[in-house]
């Protein structure tokens, strides 16, 4: 009964069951469940009311498995049953198992641990254990047997762990695969009518295209977002969206259309305070991300200087869940530096990013440091060069010709 009570409670469903319904539902007349626990008993389990033994009308029947062999699953074993599925693990491997809530449950759980595990260990880490979650949701969908919302479900799993992957892929200089994974998120958000969803995927696919020097794309991924969120977003959403606008509008050459893309990201911002409904992927979306983005569009416009103060803002409010990004955002923040002509203060931060990013990997990091350590190699000077060895010790090595 506590089993179902959390079901019901999890699915927003106003139901419950006694004792003695679960044993009237035992018996061999069994009584319907109420609508209600209907629809509680079929997302536990994973089965159909009428392979419960139920007598179900005709157009209630029709909302039967999506795919997978049936199995004969028998109504009087209905609590042990709830019991073994709430407490299972891992997908079994067998052909032809009931998928239900419960395996969804532990699948988004493994997701939800895939954030912090990118944020702390870096790409590589985290890219093998979102492809082995991948592996588990593409198991169960290929494998299993389940209800029309389970299979929702696991597609949506699987358009999350694309964006994902789109993410990682990026992060990790392999813009093909990043392009790829952005594609099938894109194509699961739209097969289920996930519009926050779809707006995960076009806001990498803007953000990837921003680096594909690819500027319409850029732009109009970013547009399309800004039409999903603009009626299904939180206001959490809609400034992550203008601020990956904005990104694109400057890569495009439109820096007064970002401007006011980053001055809608802020209006977005101050009235997501109390943004209860924003998805976990918005999590990183703050006054961080206003700053890092405001720094960004002075460089596009040429003014390193103005750039340096909201940068370094960035950086110091980056706690240390987000330790990739504090050593990204160190080491753009001394590129700028260099650029700007703080050369001794430019080779502190990048040595600092270095130190921190011990253990961590990231392409987009060491292209930084790199840009870095070529403006340093045009100076001669004893900051310069023990900076440069540094970098070596780290296995960055500046190419001739990155600092042109």
């Amino acid at each position: 009964m506590a089993a179902f009570s959390k079901m019901a409670k999890r699915m927003a469903i106003d139901a419950a069951v006694s004792v003695r319904q679960l044993r009237r539902w035992e018996s061999p007349d069994p009584p319907l469940p109420h609508p209600g626990q209907q629809v509680v008993i079929e997302a536990m389990l994973g089965v159909p009311l009428s392979e419960l033994g139920f007598a179900v009308p005709l157009e209630r029947a029709r909302g039967g498995l999506m795919s997978g062999h049936h199995e004969d699953v028998h109504r009087r074993q209905f609590v042990v049953e709830v019991g073994a599925i709430l407490g299972a693990t891992v997908l079994p491997a067998a052909r032809g198992r009931r998928i239900g809530a419960s395996d969804v449950q532990l699948l988004q759980s493994q997701v939800s641990g895939l954030y912090a595990i990118d944020h702390s260990q870096g790409g590589q880490v985290a890219q093998k254990a979102a492809l082995q979650v991948l592996r588990q949701v593409e198991k169960a969908m290929t494998d299993g047997s389940y209800l029309e919302r389970i299979g929702r479900e696991l597609h949506v799993l699987s358009g999350t762990l694309h964006s994902h992957l789109g993410w990682i892929e990026f992060d990790a200089g392999r813009p093909a695969q990043a392009r790829a994974a952005c594609t099938e998120a894109l194509t699961s958000a739209r097969l289920v009518g996930d519009p926050l969803l779809e707006v995960r995927a076009l806001d990498k696919l803007s953000m990837l295209a921003v680096e594909q020097r690819r500027p319409w794309e850029a732009v109009a991924a970013a547009n399309a977002a800004g039409k999903l969120a603009q009626t299904h977003g939180s206001p959490k959403v809609r400034s992550v969206v203008a601020l990956r606008l904005a990104r694109a509008l400057s890569a495009s050459g439109d820096h007064a259309s970002a401007r006011r893309a980053l001055s809608l990201a802020l209006t977005w911002h101050d009235r997501s305070d109390k943004d209860t409904e924003a998805p976990r992927w918005t999590a990183f979306a703050g006054q961080v991300e206003v700053d890092y983005a405001t720094a960004a569009w002075h460089v596009e416009n040429g003014r390193p200087f103005h750039a340096i103060p909201f940068l370094r803002s960035a950086v110091s409010q980056l706690g240390p869940t987000y330790s990739r990004n504090a050593a990204l955002y160190r080491a753009r923040l001394a590129e700028v530096l260099m650029k700007a002509g703080a050369v001794e203060e430019a080779c502190a931060e990048a040595c600092a990013s270095a130190d921190a990013a011990q253990g961590m990997t990231s392409a987009r990091l060491v292209e930084r440091l790199r840009t870095v350590a070529a403006f340093a190699e045009l100076i001669d000077s004893a900051v310069t060069r023990d900076f440069v060895e540094h970098m070596r010790e780290f296995g960055v090595t500046a190419n001739k010709g990155e600092a042109a």
